[in-house]
């Protein structure tokens, strides 16, 4: 009993904690992971979000990232939501709205892949 207890708790430790982790292949073609999602830029190197955050290329190929998940809107200006793993979505008049607000996408909130 006890060790199916523990044996559980294992499991769902380790499935929490890959639940928002990526791996890509580089331009070397070697897989490289990050903390979340990851996108490979003009030259093949991985650039990843911090975990919960999003990530997103806007109109010339850049990659941007946001503390939340980010969106495009009809400028094609990309937009994070301010709260970690907050959400971001374009309404019909092509505006984003974010869960707790809006900021610009920014390289900062970026990481290279390891």
């Amino acid at each position: 009993m006890r060790f199916g207890v523990i044996a559980f708790l294992i499991v769902a430790l380790a499935a929490v904690t890959q639940v928002n982790a990526d791996c890509i292949k580089d331009q070397y073609g070697k897989v490289v992971c990050g903390k979340g999602k990851c996108e490979t830029d003009q030259y093949g190197k991985v650039i990843c979000t911090q975990r919960d955050g999003g990530i997103m290329k806007d109109r010339y190929s850049n990659i941007l990232c946001g503390v939340g998940y980010c969106a495009k809107d009809d400028t094609d200006e990309v937009w994070c939501s301010k709260e970690p793993g907050g959400g971001a979505a374009t309404d019909s008049y092509g505006k984003v709205k974010c869960l707790g607000g809006c900021e610009a996408g920014n390289f900062k909130h970026c990481e290279e892949a390891r």
